[in-house]
């Protein structure tokens, strides 16, 4: 009896750690900001709705953000919008 409840913790652990490695890796990173925090979004990075400055921890972000969002993208750096309109 004992060594089935053995086998039977072997069994559990091992499956836990095959789940563990198999996870893709879609699953393993995070989004680092919040569009509904974005004001005004540029290729460098943000305005928040606190107007504070946030630069892309990624290039999928900013991408990603484009194309969900272009209402409140502009596809240049923001040094360049002379009017600051954020």
């Amino acid at each position: 009896m004992k060594s089935m409840l053995n086998a039977a913790l072997i069994l559990a652990v091992s499956g836990t750690a095959a789940l563990t490695v198999t996870l893709p890796a879609s699953a393993q990173v995070g989004v680092s900001f919040r569009a509904a925090d974005v004001a005004v979004a540029y290729q460098d990075g943000y305005w928040d709705n606190h107007h504070t400055w946030h630069a892309w921890q990624h290039d999928s972000d900013w991408k990603a953000f484009r194309d969900q969002h272009p209402e409140h993208y502009r596809d240049y750096n923001h040094d360049r919008d002379d009017h600051h309109d954020h």
